[in-house]
């Protein structure tokens, strides 16, 4: 089982059914419209080369891009990071580095630190910087413009089972931070559990 094939399981049983109802922006997505964007983010994770295994940072506020980004990377088997929304640029960067990041899709809240991140040059291994919302710096893709030239096909993924779905890192109280593995297993069973 796929962790992103939940939701596209979702909008085939119940399209018209309401998803989520993003606070912040106003906007309502059902399980059809949501799946259709979530689509639409894995071709374009795609289209800048991202496969199966490859790290997706997430430093966003809780929204619909988070939402539609952490299935998208599920679907075509790449590998979430959530990223702590309070962490300092120093933080940022053993985390994104320790866990092999290359993309970075962040809100617009966060785009001092990641311009300082990004002149750190390959003390991260970000290759792809995106912006969510605002008026993106030079290099930086925007993450609507991205996401809207996209197709909304859905995504054929051999990941499942044992492959990684996402790696959240702790703390860090008695040392540095340390990546915790979840697998599509692992988050299918806390459901069913849970």
């Amino acid at each position: 089982m796929n962790i992103g094939q939940f939701l596209t399981k979702r909008a085939y049983r119940e399209p018209t059914v309401e998803a989520i109802f993003d606070v912040a922006s106003d906007r309502r997505f059902s399980f059809g419209e949501l799946n259709a964007r979530s689509n639409k983010t894995a071709n374009a994770l795609t289209s800048i080369g991202v496969a199966p295994g490859d790290r997706v940072g997430l430093l966003l506020m809780n929204g619909v891009e988070f939402v539609e980004t952490f299935f998208a990377a599920a679907k075509i088997g790449a590998v979430n990071v959530p990223l702590n929304v309070r962490l300092i640029a120093e933080e940022l960067e053993f985390i994104l580095k320790d866990s092999g990041t290359s993309v970075l899709i962040f809100s617009e809240e966060f785009a001092a630190v990641c311009a300082e991140l990004a002149s750190r040059g390959d003390r991260t291994d970000i290759t792809t910087w995106i912006q969510v919302g605002g008026t993106p710096a030079d290099g930086v893709l925007e993450y609507n413009e991205w996401v809207d030239i996209a197709a909304d096909t859905e995504i054929e993924s051999t990941a499942s089972g044992d492959d990684y779905a996402f790696i959240m890192y702790t703390s860090g109280t008695t040392g540095l931070p340390k990546g915790v593995i979840h697998s599509h297993d692992t988050v299918m069973w806390l459901l069913l559990t849970g």
